[in-house]
């Protein structure tokens, strides 16, 4: 998963720079029929096979099945021929994940090696968790394969189970790592964090003159990627502060699925088009310029037990950026914003709207929060901060 890799990339970047050894094991993103070798920030990382046969639903699914069985394969052999210390399975929820770290337990149970296995659950999957929700795809709105599902609820339960220790990235998952038979004394929470060396705050007016954004405009920034109930409760918010603040502009970040871009123009055919700006995929430097030229950043997300458990790393780099946030007042995203931004009842597109304006109308109040929510980036939630925690864990279960 993409947000997985990022995770464990930084948190690799920061374990190398103190001097460790380091291997990332992921997935290519593109078409390749054999594993490779890259340097990414200092990061070893092997890049796995993957295979695309087309864009049909049944061809898509057979490249699917083939890119797990060649990556689980390609995975087992690395485990056999690396010498290392820990090895560390994110997303044991996949089958090219999970049976390599089932192995590994295995070796060891035979004492051909003394390695610890660690495994991190940063994502609710099973059990009504990503499997409950209504995703968009090529054709429309989908679920997800209903066959699938008691598969990766599987997985996502008992893998755990056979670790030295479990990293999550919040309360939620250590509650359910827990309940499923890890013991609590073996799960550490290890929050998403903020790229806070990359992104730093920016000049607002220059941000927004480079881009060509009105500099007199009031900009919500979204970055990322959002299921349909809370891409309605947002664009339903955000009409409703356009009747009190006309200049408000709604930066919509790479919402690359071109059906909820349409439903966006749908709703909006009202409004001027200047109120709504969708941006696609971009360079890096201009990624953070776009950080840098919005005023407030938003995190709408439904209710449901998928975002219930979520950390999302996009509120790590809202963070980095020093602006404040509005987001819905869920329990683990509540912990991290309540200091930064304002909060907005679940499913209230009413109240979510309130907060917009009153962050909007008060500078003195973004400025502060903005402040502080930099603040949070370079100490709290600094992935060198994690990487030294993961660093003092790995080190509980070597000695």
């Amino acid at each position: 998963m993409v947000g997985t890799y990022w995770r464990a990339l930084f948190l690799a970047k920061n374990l190398v720079k103190e001097g460790h050894d380091v291997l990332l094991v992921a997935s290519s993103r593109e078409h390749a029929l054999s594993a490779c070798r890259k340097i990414t920030d200092g990061v070893p990382v092997c890049l796995l096979p993957r295979v695309t046969f087309g864009e049909n639903s049944l061809l898509y699914s057979l490249s699917d099945v083939s890119t797990v069985f060649m990556q689980a394969f390609a995975n087992c052999v690395l485990e056999v021929a690396s010498d290392f210390d820990i090895l560390h399975s994110f997303d044991v929820m996949g089958p090219h994940n999970a049976v390599p770290t089932l192995l590994s337990w295995i070796l060891r149970v035979l004492r051909v090696h003394s390695r610890r296995i660690f495994v991190d659950w940063d994502d609710w999957w099973g059990r009504g968790g990503m499997f409950g929700r209504r995703l968009f795809g090529l054709h429309g709105e989908m679920s997800l394969d209903p066959l699938v599902a008691p598969v990766v609820t599987f997985l996502e339960e008992t893998v755990p189970r056979y670790a030295n220790a479990v990293t999550v990235v919040n309360d939620t998952l250590r509650r359910r790592a827990s309940s499923v038979g890890v013991e609590s004394d073996n799960v550490f929470v290890i929050p998403n964090g903020a790229n806070e060396d990359v992104i730093k705050p920016l000049d607002i007016q220059d941000a927004k003159e480079k881009l060509g954004l009105p500099r007199e405009s009031i900009v919500y920034g979204h970055f990322g990627h959002l299921d349909i109930e809370s891409f309605k409760l947002l664009l339903s918010a955000h009409k409703k502060v356009v009747r009190y603040f006309p200049n408000a502009l709604l930066l919509l970040y790479r919402l690359s699925d071109d059906l909820l871009v349409q439903l966006s123009k749908d709703f909006f055919r009202s409004l001027k088009s200047s109120n709504v700006v969708f941006v696609g995929r971009q360079p890096y430097d201009k990624y953070t310029l776009y950080l840098g030229a919005s005023d407030v950043f938003l995190l709408p997300l439904h209710d449901n037990l998928f975002n219930r458990a979520r950390w999302p790393l996009r509120l790590g780099d809202y963070l980095a950026a020093g602006r404040p946030t509005v987001a819905t007042a869920l329990p683990e995203i509540e912990k991290v914003v309540r200091d930064c931004g304002l909060l907005a009842r679940p499913g209230d597109a009413e109240d979510f709207a309130v907060k917009m304006l009153e962050i909007a109308g008060d500078p003195d109040v973004r400025e502060q929060m903005g402040e502080r929510a930099r603040e949070l980036a370079e100490t709290k939630y600094s992935w060198r901060v994690h990487a030294k925690e993961l660093e003092n864990i790995y080190g509980r279960y070597l000695d």
